[in-house]
């Protein structure tokens, strides 16, 4: 499944929903060199993804699963796709971790190493991996509508390699329509799992304890409270370390719940005390990314002593438009693995930062740096000698007397515009003329971050082909966007408006231009 240019059989269904009546077997060659196949962010060899689920790192390997199609390029027959990485960058794709099954499709959850064997499912020495998911039960075939959701497990005792469903699944059936996406971590102080489970259409999280991943008690709910305007979905909750203005740790730790609100991912700070969460403000809406392609966002379990990390990826895709992305053979891109901590912003509100892993660096292929520059209205900026679409560009603007803006992935009048307003301290990212738009009508987007107005700017751009991920001020914003370009769109433009703006450093880091994927 790995090899770069295998050829991989498909069966496309025509059929009801646990019945063929007829099928066609075609062929896909996924050769990581299609036209929008990005190189440092994981794609699926072909065929449809959506949500990360069970990201767990057990023996020197990350697992990455994800919501996967087998047998097509549109959402359905969901199952765990499976990828692992020593790195976090150079991904080796395993077989189908856990396929649908007459119980039910096999939507989102979460993955640990059960290190004492609480389950029984393994041994001291041979401790399981044990996943813990939700069925999607359809009651009628011919009335999908009509469905249950109840939590499962399934166990891998060879490193995740292969998987066996649990004998006596469910192991927590509320016999509820709408009870999805468990993610379930150990909780030391107490000695006990925890599961956090969304009841999507009533805005809640609701948490469940365990000795042994199998028999749950509900100990406490949150919510509803912030974004309510659809169903909650995902959750995850975590602690993390407390910074201090000037990025120096405090010792302190708080945690955090996110949760997927349809087309985006909001967040809470609080405090957990086993069985409960309480947020410290739960009416301000928080997000964790402000571009219209992060949901689903998940982190990691079991990392580590050594790495005291808390890593996490997203789908970076959009529910309106996901299923008509001009991409082939596969649809879905996972975001650039990234990791959390919390810090004051410039506001002196404690808010969540983010920044792409440092292992993203090792990419590198060549660079180049400029140094105290002045740019106004009639001297912009043109930089096509230096073709650029795939890399980061960091850059630290200065002495903005009104507007500046910086355009990524520019030919003429295309590309990703970034514009900053000294004055109201907005920032804005239009993707509206980026290349290819018209697939969707939804698609043709801008996104908006509001900043405390100021004269400079820092901007960490990490470009791949068909995305780009902007770190504002060193994390304090991330936004996050798709985008289908033409070949030709490979300049940076940078230019001002009202005024002038000096550019004390612009540093282009171009990465390699080979899909990183292990043969």
């Amino acid at each position: 499944m790995c090899k770069m240019r295998r050829f991989i059989s498909l069966w496309l269904w025509i059929s009801c929903w646990y019945g063929i009546s007829a099928y066609a077997q075609v062929e896909i060659r996924a050769t990581y060199r299609e036209p929008f196949r990005p190189i440092y962010h994981f794609t699926p060899p072909v065929n449809w993804m959506n949500d990360p689920n069970g990201l767990v790192f057990n023996q020197g390997k990350y697992h990455l699963f994800y919501q996967y199609n087998p047998f097509g390029m549109e959402w359905g027959h969901m199952s765990w796709g499976h990828a692992v990485s020593r790195d976090l960058i150079h991904w080796e794709n395993w077989p189908i971790a856990i396929p649908e099954g007459p119980e039910g499709m096999v939507f989102s959850g979460s993955a640990v190493v059960d290190s004492f064997n609480t389950s029984g499912l393994g041994s001291l020495t041979h401790p399981p991996i044990v996943a813990i998911y939700t069925s999607h039960h359809i009651l009628d075939s011919l009335h999908p509508q009509v469905y249950t959701q109840s939590q499962h497990l399934a166990y891998s005792l060879d490193g995740g390699r292969t998987w066996k469903k649990y004998t006596h699944n469910p192991v927590l059936d509320l016999h509820m329509k709408d009870f999805r996406d468990p993610k379930v971590f150990w909780y030391a102080p107490h000695h006990v799992w925890i599961m956090a489970v969304s009841f999507p259409t009533q805005h809640q999280i609701h948490f469940f304890q365990s000795a042994d991943l199998i028999h749950w008690q509900h100990t406490g709910s949150f919510g509803p409270a912030g974004d309510t305007t659809d169903v909650w979905e995902c959750p995850d909750l975590f602690p993390l370390p407390v910074y201090d203005a000037a990025g120096r740790s405090t010792g302190k730790t708080k945690w955090v719940l996110m949760v997927s609100v349809q087309y985006n991912v909001q967040y809470f700070i609080g405090d957990f005390d086993g069985k409960t969460f309480r947020a410290d403000d739960s009416s301000t809406i928080l997000r964790v990314d402000d571009g219209p392609d992060f949901y689903a966002a998940t982190t990691y379990n079991d990392l580590p002593a050594s790495d005291p990390r808390r890593i996490c990826i997203a789908w970076m895709d959009n529910w309106a438009y996901a299923a008509h992305i001009p991409t082939f053979p596969w649809r879905g891109f996972m975001t650039v693995p990234r990791v959390f901590h919390l810090q004051p912003n410039a506001k002196r509100k404690l808010r969540l930062y983010q920044y792409p892993v440092d292992e993203i660096n090792r990419l590198a292929m060549d660079s180049i740096t400029w140094h105290h520059r002045h740019i106004d209205a009639t001297h912009p900026w043109q930089i096509d000698e230096y073709p650029f679409t795939c890399g980061k560009l960091s850059l630290h603007i200065s002495h903005i007397h009104k507007r500046f803006q910086v355009i990524v992935a520019q030919h003429d009048s295309l590309g990703i515009w970034i514009s900053y307003d000294a004055r109201s301290g907005r920032l804005q990212v239009d993707r509206t003329h980026s290349g290819l738009t018209d697939f969707d009508h939804h698609f043709s987007t801008t996104a908006t971050v509001d900043l405390l107005p100021q004269k400079e700017l820092q901007l960490d751009i990490f470009l791949d082909k068909s995305s780009v991920e902007i770190f504002v001020n060193k994390g304090e914003k991330a936004i996050t966007m798709l985008f289908f370009p033409r070949p030709e769109q490979t300049g940076i433009s940078l230019q001002a408006w009202g005024g002038s703006c000096r550019i004390d450093s612009l540093k282009l880091i171009r990465f390699v231009q080979q899909k990183n994927m292990i043969p």
